[in-house]
């Protein structure tokens, strides 16, 4: 449970800083001035922004999650040797 959360938690954090620094992000306002005689401001939302992003927020949380299990893994079986060695 705290592998995930920290996971999810890291990659998100990671994922959004990069994903700032790395993809181009348009604002998600758009302004058309005197369109008809009116200034206008249109709201919208930059889509492939927020779906590079998400996938990379989601690989991230996936690669920490993985790397952290091969490490608790390694770790185990180090003290498993260890131990193993120690009994004989």
């Amino acid at each position: 449970m705290k592998k995930s959360f920290l996971s999810i938690l890291g990659g998100l954090v990671l994922g959004l800083i990069l994903s700032f620094l790395l993809f181009d992000y348009q604002s998600s306002w758009s302004t058309h001035l005197n369109r008809a005689g009116v200034d206008q401001i249109v709201n919208e939302m930059d889509f492939d922004f927020v779906f590079n992003s998400s996938l990379l927020v989601i690989g991230i949380s996936i690669l920490i999650f993985l790397v952290w299990s091969f490490v608790e893994k390694k770790k185990d079986e180090k003290f498993l040797k260890d131990y193993e060695g120690g009994r004989k």
